[in-house]
């Protein structure tokens, strides 16, 4: 018989002659795949396996996100209160058009994914580093690491965009050239599944920057090994912290569109988004940094 090995809860056994392996979960249930069995071990999520480990990431970045809730709201709202105040002197200095109001939402947009929110989540994922460490740490040494480990991170950041919509990018464009509604069609579909399968798969690249194991190309085959074989796990996590910060956004979205039009609904739009961001760009980045670390966890296993 060959050698078994336990997975979160997941027994594996691989028989040397066929390469095939027999998993049974903890519960009792034995189900029988036929599997190529290489260098390393492959094997399927176990149900109850893949919803602890959702629910841990879960709990450990609340926890931390409560702990730090404070100086990370403060630091993070310092952060992108410059964006908000140059958005806001900019809606109200231009006219008041549909294309004047979605240029300034692009480029708000923008500064924001390459330089405010990627600031922002440095700082909170070095803070929760020196927290579990039980270091000392100040905002402002965090800040400074921030910066100094902003080019790398935002170039990180940039070669995931670019894996995820190069191809589907050469689709597109192609069928917007051509006029070819069936390769326009192909490549929007291929974009969306790109995003959902490479997002994933790459989604803790710029974590192991800010954590010292990896930068740039080896960031993301990092993050690939990290995610491998783990996919709806990584999926979940995800998904609930988007959620919850995409409900925060609409509660303090909500309270700018009932305000009067006018300067006094700008002002109370460029209020409510510093506090949007604020509360939610710290969230997720905690978020992604216990989902990082369960994964270097799980592959210690």
């Amino acid at each position: 018989m060959g050698r078994g090995r336990a997975t979160h809860g997941c027994r594996v056994r691989a028989t040397p002659d066929n390469g095939k392996h027999v998993a049974a979960d903890t519960c009792g249930k034995k189900f029988f795949t036929n599997l190529y069995i290489a260098s390393d071990w492959h094997l399927e999520e176990c149900p109850r396996s893949l919803q602890g480990m959702v629910r841990t990431v879960i709990r450990e970045a609340l926890d931390l996100y409560r702990g730090l809730f404070r100086p990370l709201v403060l630091v993070t709202g310092l952060i992108f209160l410059p964006l908000a105040a140059a958005m806001l002197a900019l809606e109200l200095a231009v006219a008041d058009s549909q294309n004047t109001q979605q240029r300034i939402a692009i480029i708000e947009v923008v500064a924001s994914l390459l330089l405010f929110a990627p600031l922002a989540s440095i700082v909170a994922i070095r803070s929760a580093i020196a927290s579990e460490k039980g270091e000392p740490l100040t905002l402002r040494q965090a800040v400074d690491d921030a910066f100094e480990l902003l080019p790398t991170y935002v170039i990180t950041q940039l070669m995931v965009l670019l894996v995820i919509v190069a191809l589907p990018g050469i689709l597109i464009v192609g069928g917007w050239i051509s006029g070819s509604q069936l390769m326009l069609t192909i490549g929007i579909g291929t974009l969306l599944g790109s995003a959902i399968l490479n997002g994933v798969r790459l989604g803790v690249a710029t974590v192991s920057v800010v954590t010292g194991d990896a930068r740039m190309a080896p960031a993301l085959r990092h993050s690939a090994q990290l995610t491998r074989g783990r996919y709806w796990a990584v999926l979940g996590v995800l998904v609930v912290f988007s959620l919850i910060a995409f409900a925060i956004a609409v509660v303090f979205s909500s309270i700018g569109l009932v305000a009067p039009e006018g300067m006094t609904q700008s002002i109370i739009g460029a209020i409510t988004s510093v506090i949007t961001n604020a509360l939610t760009v710290p969230l997720i980045a905690l978020g992604t940094y216990r989902l990082y670390r369960s994964l270097q966890d799980a592959k210690r296993v």
